[in-house]
C-alpha cells in the first residue's frame, strides 16, 4: 500500500518520491495551504487538541463556534451545525427529520454512510433503480399506503464516475406525496453551482423539502460533518440527535483549519473557475483518447478496463512516468474497480496536458 508522505495536492510525496497527483478529494488544494496549517497550530498552542466533552455541556469553544459562523456564511442560511465526521451527516439528517416522515426511498447505490444511516430510524426502507427516476415513481406507488409520507436520501455526487443525481425530477415525484428530499453532498458541496453551495444551487433549487449535508474533509481542507439549514432543523440535531449530543467535537486544531478553509473558498471565488477550467480542459483530453466522460463539472473521470490486471498495468506504467492515479474499488465500480482521476484547482495546465500524454501511452 502507497504511503503519502505529504500533503495532498497538484504535487505530492509518495513512498518518497515527488510525483504529480490526480486522486483524492482535495479539490482546491487547502488540506496544506499555509494559512490553513497556521490557524491549526495556533488553535493547538491554545485550546489543545479538544474540549475533552460533549458540547451539550461545556464543550463549545470559539473555534467550533467560528466554522459554523463559516458556514451560515458561505451557504446563506439560517443556521448550520458542525459535527465530528461527514461520514455521520445522513444519519443526522435521518434522525432529526424522523418526525416527519413514515418510509424510506434509497438509491440502491447510495454511499457506505447513507445505508448505514437508513437502519437508524426504524422505519421501512425501500431501494430504486441507481439515478431512475420512473424506478422511484413506480417504488412509491407501490409501497406507500395513504397518508405515510415518504423521505428520499441519496447522493447529491456519486463519488466514483462523478454522475450527479436527478434531484428535480425526485423533488417533481415525491411533490404530491408532500415527501421530503435529502442529499449527501459530500462531492457537491463547495464545488457545484455558481458559489459554490453544491448540487441544488447546481440545479437552481430551493424549497421547504429539500436538505442537505455535507463534508468539510474535501473542497475545503478541514474535516468535519455539517448541515446548513432553517433554525428549527439545527435546534433539533443539537438537542434530539444522538450521534451530535452524546460526541466529543472536532478536535479544535482541525476545526480552526476548518474555519480557514471555508472561509479562503468564500473570499476566492477564482480557485472555482480554475477549477472548472481544468475539469474542462481534463474531460476534453480524457475524451480525446476515447475515454467515456460524464458531461458536467465535477472534477472527477472514471473508467474501467476489461480486466484488474490491464489496470494495474496502467497504473504502474503511470506511476513510473511520475503520475498518481488511484486504481480503486468503491460503491457503484464495477467488480474489476475502476481508474479515477481527479483535478485540482491547483493543477496547471501543463500538469494536465502531461497526465494525458503520459496516459494515452500506458493505454
Amino acid at each position: 500500500m502507497p504511503i503519502m508522505e505529504s500533503a495532498p495536492g497538484a504535487e505530492i510525496v509518495l513512498d518518497g518520491r515527488r510525483c504529480l497527483y490526480f486522486g483524492g478529494t482535495g479539490y482546491f488544494g487547502l488540506h496544506g495551504h499555509p494559512a490553513v496549517v497556521r490557524a491549526g497550530v495556533r488553535a493547538f498552542q491554545k485550546y489543545g487538541t479538544h474540549s475533552a466533552t460533549s458540547r451539550a455541556g461545556f464543550g463549545n469553544n470559539p473555534v467550533l463556534l467560528k466554522v459554523e459562523a463559516r458556514l451560515r456564511e458561505f451557504f446563506r442560511e439560517d443556521d448550520a451545525v458542525y459535527f465530528g465526521s461527514g461520514y455521520l451527516g445522513s444519519l443526522v439528517l435521518a434522525q432529526a427529520l424522523a418526525p416527519e416522515y413514515d418510509v424510506l426511498f434509497v438509491d440502491e447505490s447510495a454511499h457506505f454512510c447513507i445505508n448505514d444511516a437508513v437502519s437508524s430510524p426504524g422505519k421501512p426502507v425501500f431501494r430504486f433503480r441507481h439515478r431512475d427516476p420512473d424506478d422511484l415513481a413506480k417504488k412509491l406507488k407501490g409501497q406507500l399506503s395513504a397518508r405515510r409520507r415518504p423521505f428520499l436520501l441519496t447522493d447529491g455526487v456519486f463519488p466514483i464516475f462523478g454522475r450527479i443525481a436527478p434531484v428535480p425530477e425526485y423533488a417533481e415525484i415525491l411533490s404530491p406525496y408532500g415527501g421530503l428530499l435529502a442529499i449527501d453532498d459530500a462531492h457537491g458541496a463547495g464545488v457545484l453551482g455558481v458559489n459554490g453551495r453544491g448540487t441544488y444551487e447546481h440545479f437552481r433549487m430551493k424549497g421547504p423539502n429539500l436538505y442537505s449535508c455535507g463534508t468539510l474533509s474535501k473542497a475545503f481542507g478541514g474535516h468535519g460533518g455539517f448541515i446548513a439549514g432553517k433554525k428549527r432543523l439545527i435546534s433539533r440535531v443539537r438537542t434530539s440527535v444522538g450521534a451530535y449530543v452524546g460526541s466529543t467535537p472536532t478536535p479544535t486544531p482541525v476545526a480552526a483549519a476548518t474555519a480557514k478553509g471555508i472561509e479562503i473558498l468564500l473570499r476566492n471565488p477564482e480557485r472555482r473557475d480554475r477549477l472548472r477550467r481544468n475539469t474542462v480542459a481534463l474531460k476534453n483530453g480524457m475524451r480525446s483518447l476515447g475515454i467515456a466522460v460524464e458531461d458536467n463539472p465535477v472534477p472527477v473521470v472514471a473508467w474501467s478496463m476489461r480486466t484488474e490486471k490491464e489496470m494495474r498495468g496502467v497504473q504502474e506504467k503511470l506511476l513510473r512516468r511520475g503520475i498518481a492515479v488511484p486504481r480503486l474499488r468503491y460503491i457503484g465500480a464495477p467488480a474489476a474497480g475502476v481508474l479515477r482521476v481527479t483535478v485540482f484547482s491547483t493543477h496547471t495546465l501543463g500538469q494536465i496536458r502531461r497526465l494525458l500524454e503520459e496516459l494515452a501511452k500506458a493505454l
